[in-house]
């Protein structure tokens, strides 16, 4: 067996192998680089987008969740936060947030090897594998890596702690103001 494995690859030249190699990666990406949104990461119908598009926003949602921890990815895989709409009304209040945030989203969910550590789209990774593509950006000795790490980390966390589902988690009441919560209601130590 070890000699049939030998001589197969001794036949292969450098032409050969670059064209196997290259079929191998489109039947492994186009498939699912060519597909629709993850249904659990999809905005919801009654969603009306007016910045992310249904693929930046299905990227924003899981890496909002591998930010985020186990308890809000329990909130979005159930259906009951939605952290890529807050992201969405907030970005339409800031274009000049909006164009890069949604350029890195792109790089996150299409980039791949060398400069993303991945083969398929950020979406059609499972969760370690997503895990694992945001700590090579995090430990990346490329200043771009790191940035578009840090990038889409402080808008996924700004919009998980935007949105009331979770304030269960935090214990935090809400904005002063807002839904009634008086300044005193505000200021309660949050319990930790």
């Amino acid at each position: 067996m070890d000699r049939e494995v030998r001589a197969a690859l001794a036949a292969l030249d450098r032409r050969a192998f670059l064209r196997l190699a290259g079929v191998v990666a489109a039947a492994g990406l186009v498939p699912v680089g060519c597909s629709g949104v993850p249904s659990p990461l999809a905005p919801p119908a009654d969603t009306t987008l007016h910045v992310l598009t249904p693929r930046t926003y299905a990227v924003f949602t899981a890496a909002c969740a591998r930010f985020a921890g186990p308890p809000v990815t329990e909130l979005i895989a159930a259906g009951r936060m939605h952290p890529g709409r807050a992201a969405d009304d907030w970005l339409a209040r800031s274009p000049d947030v909006a164009g890069p945030l949604g350029q890195g989203l792109l790089l996150l969910e299409f980039g791949v090897w060398p400069l993303v550590a991945k083969l398929r789209p950020f979406t059609a990774l499972d969760g370690d594998a997503q895990d694992a593509v945001l700590d090579e950006l995090l430990r990346s000795r490329l200043a771009l890596k790191r940035t578009l790490w840090r990038g889409v980390r402080s808008f996924a966390m700004l919009s998980v702690y935007l949105a009331p589902e979770a304030r269960a988690l935090t214990g935090f009441p809400g904005p002063f103001g807002a839904g009634g919560v008086t300044i005193g209601d505000a200021m309660v130590p949050v319990r930790g």
